[in-house]
């Protein structure tokens, strides 16, 4: 099988031990919808690979970039034009742990479809001084800690979102992949999978993430090295693009065929993987584009439904 060479992204804050964490962490549970026994569908666009959704805060629209592998973020740009006020600053890292002190607030409105999601809690980031983010003209981040209250039915092909409180009001099918959340500070998703049956865990479902696949590097290698992936290439990489920028040095970075991943009740096969030294192991949009992807945080779950051409 050919490989093909993939140009991945990554944006991802990842929340450091330090004596704000648990003030911070607790802010980052906060929110509520006004509305309740709810439905609402909006469009939503592509850009790079990233899915970029309207939000109106305080009667004004705005570009966000969904993403379920990090909390919500504003622009500082955004925060300035808001006049948001800081409750606290919390150290955060990027998937290379390069680690900076982010200023976090909180929105009290923010309106996504023609639903209300009040008190949320986003970190101010500069992320408009890393082209990659500022070419893409977006205001900030719906991260997963907003994404937690609710049901998120993203329909890719249709390019549809729907947001819900309950499941019923949604149509799926009997005949789905289904895989239980475990979730992790501000509400991140994470799954378990089996690769060529050797069990994996913490797999990010990763939304900011515009690549698919990324498996642990020391599994990669060693299943390399033992015959189980026959079919891959090895290069030098300065790795995907964080959102505190590029890496400069380079590192070791694969690109594989893996015959089986057990993705909860389905098995999938001969799947195309990345797997680069001290990057972690997520699913990213490139895979779930194949899908439409249902995320339950109340019952932790994440159900796929193959797209049909």
């Amino acid at each position: 099988m050919k490989i093909a060479r993939v140009f991945i992204y990554f944006i991802t804050i990842i929340l450091l031990n330090s004596c704000s964490l648990s003030k911070a962490v607790k802010h980052l549970k906060e929110g509520e919808t006004t509305q309740q026994n709810y439905s609402a569908t909006f469009p939503f666009e592509i850009k790079n690979g990233f899915i970029i959704i309207p939000v109106e805060i305080e009667n004004k629209n705005y570009d966000f970039l969904l993403d379920t592998g990090s909390p919500n973020l504003v622009s500082n740009e955004l925060a300035e034009s808001l006049n948001l006020k800081a409750i606290d600053s919390a150290k955060a890292g990027d998937v290379y742990n390069k680690k900076v002190q982010n200023k976090y607030t909180r929105l009290e409105n923010v309106k996504i479809g023609n639903i209300d999601f009040t008190g949320t809690t986003a970190l101010i980031n500069n992320f408009n001084d890393v082209s990659v983010w500022s070419s893409l003209n977006i205001d900030g981040f719906i991260g997963a800690n907003l994404m937690q209250h609710a049901i998120w039915d993203i329909d890719f092909k249709k390019q549809e979102i729907t947001i819900t409180d309950k499941e019923s009001k949604l149509e799926i099918p009997e005949n789905i992949i289904e895989n239980k959340l475990f979730i992790g500070v501000a509400g991140v998703p994470a799954i378990a999978c089996k690769l060529n049956k050797k069990k994996v865990w913490n797999f990010t479902v990763d939304l900011g993430y515009n690549g698919g696949i990324v498996v642990p590097f020391s599994e990669f290698k060693k299943q390399t090295e033992n015959g189980e992936i026959l079919d891959f290439k090895k290069s030098k990489t300065k790795g995907v693009t964080g959102i505190y920028g590029e890496q400069n040095t380079t590192r070791e970075s694969y690109i594989g065929i893996i015959n089986e991943i057990e993705f909860g009740n389905s098995t999938l096969e001969n799947v195309q993987v990345y797997s680069e030294q001290y990057l972690e192991k997520r699913f990213g949009a490139d895979f779930f584009k194949n899908y439409r992807v249902i995320l339950n945080w109340d019952s932790k779950k994440i159900m796929l439904i193959k797209n049909i051409e």
